[in-house]
């Protein structure tokens, strides 16, 4: 049977935490939290919104999955989690299984942290109303601790989901003929990206011309036209991993303007990239940013430039205003480095690199965008 080292995550890591914390349990409730720790992909409670699954976890204690029938022959077979308790769809309510798990752990009267942010408030109000002694607080500050400390598997699932999305936009890039729909350039992106090795597409967003203005825009009939930028942001799912690389290229040779511009926002990348370093944060490398933007008369109007990536596209630590985590060895952060004119044009670099006691390392090392890719 599987064991917690086995875990594609550092699920011992989250035990650790979770024993210095100041809860006698946590309860993982999101897709990602319940794939994360109990190393299992329910697809079903991503797809079937009142499918619930459940996995509590006690100090001292071996964690509990609660979960649906259907699901539990499955994830018995593929989880390190011994016990399972499940319910019968709409027969018995998952919240009432839960409470009785709780109440079973003594816990029914426990301070307990849930993921706040995900659980809805129907199920909220259900378990509280079981159990109104139970204090309930955040799970998220713990599991995000666990995940943004990358295991050396989950740094290799993700340089393989970087480099074969990489891989993908280049083939896709090189392919594209004038007359070309973004229709066309959809469906190339995406069977390159299953073709990468991907399990499947988790987003795809590819546009050519105007259309390139918007940050994601759905295909259009558009045609491609000589002179025309070629603008793709898309990702897969690797091992349920995401996979979020950045990519620009022209039709014909691009203008001096253009080619000042890109080498422009290289020079940013690079010097944000650069300061992905123990010991600075993401507010420190999004206040420079807006500096070199400003520096090199580029618009700069995001929210953030960057983010940690893994079970969810957007992870902790972010490259934002307000995030002061101190980077670590281990981490990983994307550098998403772009400029937009709404309906016009818009050009966009997305790399992932690991952070290291040393220079940041490249994962999304296919697909070189050092130079505008003429196509």
């Amino acid at each position: 049977m599987k064991k917690i080292q086995d875990c594609l995550g550092n699920v011992v890591g989250l035990r650790e935490i979770l024993e210095k914390s100041d809860y006698d349990a946590i309860i993982a409730c999101s897709p990602e939290n319940v794939r994360y720790t109990g190393d299992v992909m329910i697809d079903t409670q991503a797809t079937i919104r009142d499918r619930l699954a459940f996995i509590v976890w006690a100090k001292g204690r071996a964690p509990v999955y609660v979960l649906c029938q259907v699901e539990e022959g499955y994830v018995a077979q593929n989880t390190w989690i011994k016990e399972i308790r499940s319910f019968k769809e709409f027969v018995t309510k998952p919240t009432d299984v839960l409470a009785d798990l709780l109440i079973d752990l003594g816990l029914d009267k426990g301070n307990v942290a849930i993921e706040q942010e995900y659980i809805a408030a129907k199920y909220d109000f259900e378990l509280r109303a079981r159990l109104p002694n139970l204090k309930l607080n955040s799970a998220e500050p713990i599991f995000r601790a666990a995940r943004m400390r990358k295991s050396t598997r989950e740094i290799e699932t993700l340089q393989r989901g970087f480099q074969g999305t990489g891989q993908a936009m280049f083939e896709t890039f090189a392919n594209t003929k004038i007359g070309d729909n973004e229709f066309d350039l959809y469906r190339s992106l995406a069977n390159n990206i299953l073709l990468s090795g991907s399990d499947s597409v988790a987003f795809n967003h590819i546009n050519a011309g105007p259309q390139t203005g918007f940050p994601h825009a759905s295909p259009t009939e558009y045609q491609v036209k000589k002179g025309d930028i070629i603008k793709a942001d898309s990702g897969g799912y690797y091992d349920n991993y995401y996979s979020n690389v950045g990519r620009t290229g022209r039709i014909g040779k691009p203008t001096q303007k253009e080619l000042d511009l890109w080498k422009r926002l290289r020079e940013i990348h690079h010097e944000v990239a650069s300061m992905l370093k123990p010991g600075n944060n993401g507010r420190q490398l999004f206040k420079h940013a807006d500096i070199l933007h400003k520096k090199h008369g580029i618009p700069f109007p995001f929210a953030h430039n960057g983010h940690s990536i893994g079970l969810e596209v957007h992870e902790h630590p972010m490259i934002s205003p307000n995030d002061e985590t101190p980077y670590e060895a281990g981490m990983v952060s994307t550098v998403e480095t772009r400029v937009r004119w709404v309906g016009k044009a818009g050009y966009h670099i997305e790399d992932l690199y690991l952070i290291t006691d040393g220079a940041p390392i490249l994962l999304s090392n296919k697909f070189d965008n050092e130079e505008i890719l003429v196509i």
